[in-house]
């Protein structure tokens, strides 16, 4: 009798063990990915204060760009109710106000992505400046799991770079 409780103990202390022992680890998991979302979540807020100071209001989409600079952008509206992207440099905060009518919608370019490439999976779309110029950039995998990046200009949604299989 003695035998069995003591091994019912036992059992008891593994399984409470095992529970702090995940609860642990589910924790610390919980902290890691937090202050690793952080500075996005920094760059979003920020880049939507941005957009309210210059008149911008029901700010929606926050996109990232990322080549030899990176630039922030929130979509909303203006005054006016015109649909408008806030594009903030990361490095110096200038910041540009692009109606979306102007150019072509984000909707509009991962379907021309969808439709010429065919990707297995989109990463990231972000508007940025390159050269002056508004462009976007869709960061995928193609069908083969390759990394591939197209850059699209705004104004017409024609390509200005694309690279494949990296």
């Amino acid at each position: 009798m003695q035998r069995k409780q003591h091994q019912q103990r036992q059992w008891s202390q593994i399984i409470l063990w095992t529970v702090l022992i995940v609860a642990f680890i589910a924790g610390s998991i919980g902290i890691i990915f937090h202050e690793a979302l952080r500075p996005a979540k920094t760059a979003a807020g920020q880049t939507v204060s941005i957009a309210r100071q210059k008149g911008i209001s029901n700010t929606g989409d926050f996109l990232t760009y990322n080549r030899q600079h990176t630039y922030y952008s929130v979509s909303g509206r203006n005054a006016k109710n015109q649909a408008v992207y806030v594009v903030v440099a990361k490095q110096n905060g200038q910041t540009k106000i692009l109606k979306q009518s102007n150019g072509t919608s984000k909707t509009a370019i991962l379907r021309q992505v969808w439709q010429k490439s065919n990707p297995k999976k989109v990463l990231n779309i972000g508007l940025g400046i390159r050269k002056s110029e508004p462009v976007w950039e869709v960061t995928y995998l193609n069908q083969k799991g390759n990394l591939c990046y197209d850059l699209i200009r705004f104004k017409d949604g024609t390509m200005v770079q694309s690279i494949q299989n990296l």
